[in-house]
């Protein structure tokens, strides 16, 4: 079926590549069989992101980390409630499900409408069609006493630091607590998606970075820091041959993953 994503929305059909292509290959790291069953019924130009070597070694790398420390959160809360801002056509659900966890998918009307398509409906499971920056949507997350998890994949990095602050405003205004994981750019990296080598196939554009992962409590000090993991930690074991000489310059450059919890003050 034809599809039809613009700007930031069509950047969701790179990381659906690059989890297909893996699943295909013959030592596959996220094994992700969904995504192969969906890329097939897309009528969609794929090929313009074969090229993109680095960016396939990092979305496998960062779903890899992202995945264990979802799983981790688990572990610690079996029973825990889980929003997957930005969606997109993301199968975590199915990768780390214990058969307790209550997921939400957040995402663009667009896009949940698209994801409609090819996922089965779920009880466990409910899709918000709204945009990240629309507080309407905290409303449609109902914990009921369970620990809360947010997730953000492929996201912050293309809002402005002014919509960022208000993200994380929205997400301390509508909960009591949570933790969260933000997959999060360089700060060198900002507006150079002409120079990525599959964004630069996109309209997409990379507004905001860090640096370590502290200037997201800069912007919310309501937050605290509770980790950092740079995707080259797991990257390191993916890139072939020659391609290792570049880990040192990956550590700097690379996406990282930046955990912060957060308490309502009584």
């Amino acid at each position: 079926m034809p599809i039809k994503l613009d700007g930031v929305m069509e950047t969701l059909l790179i990381t659906l590549y690059a989890r297909a292509k893996d699943a295909k290959s013959s030592h596959p790291v996220i094994k992700d069989k969904k995504a192969v069953e969906i890329m097939e019924k897309i009528e969609y130009d794929f090929q313009k992101f074969e090229r993109g070597k680095m960016s396939y070694y990092g979305v496998l790398a960062r779903a890899k980390i992202m995945d264990e420390e979802v799983r981790r959160f688990i572990s610690e809360n079996p029973d825990c409630a889980i929003v997957s801002v930005g969606c997109g056509l993301d199968t975590r659900f199915f990768r780390v499900d214990n058969g307790k966890i209550l997921w939400y998918n957040l995402d663009f009307p667009e896009v949940i409408a698209q994801r409609e398509l090819f996922f089965a409906p779920n009880e466990r499971v409910k899709n918000i069609s709204k945009s990240a920056l629309d507080p309407a949507w905290t409303k449609e997350v109902v914990p009921n006493g369970r620990k809360l998890l947010i997730l953000s994949e492929g996201m912050l990095m293309y809002l402005k630091e002014e919509e960022v602050c208000r993200f994380l405003e929205l997400l301390t205004q509508g909960f009591d607590a949570f933790e969260a994981h933000f997959d999060l750019l360089y700060k060198g990296v900002v507006n150079k998606g002409r120079m990525h080598d599959t964004v630069k196939n996109t309209t997409a554009e990379f507004h905001w970075g860090v640096k370590d992962g502290s200037e997201v409590v800069a912007l919310c000090p309501k937050l605290k820091q509770k980790g950092l993991i740079n995707f080259t930690k797991e990257m390191k074991h993916l890139l072939p041959g020659g391609t290792k000489l570049l880990i040192p310059l990956m550590y700097i450059v690379n996406n990282r993953l930046g955990m912060y919890t957060y308490q309502k003050e009584s």
